[in-house]
């Protein structure tokens, strides 16, 4: 049964965090505001299953790097979550910072892909709206020229083969 929005807003988003994240962002819509939280709560209720760099938008990143700054409520959030470990953040940047012999990494696409495929498994069929917060479903459906129907049966079928 895949976990909705509304369940993942109840477990985790407090009223206190929803007036933040509206003030912190206030030149967005109420809908464009929900939207962003909850694509980014199912990333971090996914994190543990992903590898690699994180395979979503810099709109989803920044409402993570919002969260973090609110630190009881990033560590209870990353308690309750999937993992139930605390979820790290650290910048490409700074991995570059580090050292000549630290390689920032890339994902694969198999790693992107498995990440796409770990949403649908969690989540349901992507919507449409929901795409573009997503990189590489949003290439797959811009620049390729799938459907949202076809990305969907299509991450439905290497779930099936990653089983």
């Amino acid at each position: 049964m895949p976990i909705s929005a509304e369940q993942l807003r109840e477990a985790f988003l407090t009223p206190q965090l929803r007036c933040y994240f509206a003030r912190k962002l206030e030149h967005l819509e109420a809908d464009e505001l929900d939207a962003r939280l909850d694509e980014t709560l199912k990333f971090l209720n996914m994190a543990v299953f992903c590898e690699g760099s994180i395979p979503v938008s810099q709109d989803i990143d920044d409402i993570w790097h919002l969260w973090i700054l609110e630190t009881r409520e990033y560590s209870r959030l990353c308690a309750g979550l999937e993992g139930r470990t605390y979820i790290h953040h650290s910048s490409n940047v700074f991995a570059e910072c580090a050292g000549d012999d630290v390689e920032v990494p890339e994902n694969t696409l198999e790693q992107d892909v498995a990440a796409l495929a770990v949403y649908v498994r969690n989540y349901g069929p992507f919507a449409a709206d929901r795409i573009r917060f997503w990189p590489l479903a949003a290439h797959l459906v811009e620049a390729l020229g799938m459907t949202v129907d076809d990305l969907n049966a299509w991450l439905l079928r290497e779930q099936v083969v990653a089983a």
